[in-house]
């Protein structure tokens, strides 16, 4: 199938979003399809906040769907995407954070929903209890204020309270002392405000991830040209460098496939070998 007789080629999508994404998502999308994109500012904090007001309740896919299917419904547009971001320890390297960028596509009329997600160490996310007057400039270095937002919460009274999108020092000073006062614990949590328009680094991830999904969005099935052909597993198992011996997690190469039919094909190699640092026998 051409390019010309693409299904979302020159199509309206709607962006759920309540935190300026639009300039992030919808360029690879113009570029490759010539999508109209708008975004539609709902709200999404019903399906839980990073601060803790709201409990998530869905997984990160379910949540982004989700959103994506409100856009749907609040504007009548047949295709809507909508992201949903996971930040805090990586499962792989625990000493570590990483953020791992969920986007979805949804069309509405095929009942076709097409994902694409991107991980990234480079993200800011910190976070430090502290009570008034307390020393916080090594914190605020580490947390690249105020080019990245902050959040103060504190439980009072048993009820989450939070200030959000704190950019200056003096905002900062005077949410610190008034929930500190408040708190039940007597003192508050500082943290990276991890909403897209506080945090620059996120925004570069969810940038990232925009691209390879409309990449995906854009690559059709060579079987039955649905599109959001690309990868949907891996071919496991190399053996070591240097002794031989096989993991057989480790990965070989990619396996690409259609997200409606069986059709699948190889993809690319990603690794001919195990490094000996990254061997169980070599480097128990």
């Amino acid at each position: 199938m051409s390019a010309t007789n693409h299904p979302y080629l020159n199509r309206e999508v709607v962006l759920t979003s309540k935190h300026q994404k639009l300039d992030l998502i919808a360029p690879p999308f113009h570029s490759l399809l010539n999508t109209t994109m708008c975004e539609l500012p709902l709200d999404t904090d019903q399906f839980g906040t990073f601060s803790g007001e709201k409990e998530r309740t869905l997984s990160q896919y379910e949540s982004a769907v989700a959103k994506a299917r409100l856009g749907i419904e609040s504007s009548g547009i047949a295709l809507a995407i909508a992201s949903e971001g996971a930040i805090g320890s990586d499962p792989q390297i625990p000493l570590l954070n990483s953020d791992l960028e969920l986007l979805v596509f949804v069309d509405s009329q095929a009942e076709l929903v097409i994902a694409q997600s991107y991980r990234s160490f480079e993200i800011v996310a910190v976070t430090k209890e502290c009570v008034a007057g307390d020393d916080l400039s090594e914190f605020l270095n580490s947390a690249d204020f105020p080019n990245h937002g902050l959040i103060v919460r504190a439980i009072c009274d048993g009820v989450v309270r939070a200030v959000k999108g704190i950019t200056d020092i003096n905002t900062l000073k005077d949410a610190i002392s008034s929930l500190s006062s408040a708190s039940d614990a007597g003192s508050v949590i500082v943290e990276s405000d991890l909403r897209a328009h506080y945090s620059p680094s996120r925004r570069a991830n969810i940038a990232k991830a925009a691209q390879l999904l409309a990449e995906r969005v854009h690559a059709q099935c060579p079987g039955c040209h649905t599109p959001g052909w690309g990868v949907v597993s891996y071919e496991r198992g190399l053996a070591c460098s240097e002794c031989g011996v096989e993991d057989s997690n480790a990965v070989r190469a990619e396996i690409l496939g259609c997200i409606s039919c069986d059709f699948t094909q190889a993809g690319k190699t990603l690794a001919t070998s195990i490094d000996p640092a990254r061997c169980m026998e070599c480097n128990p």
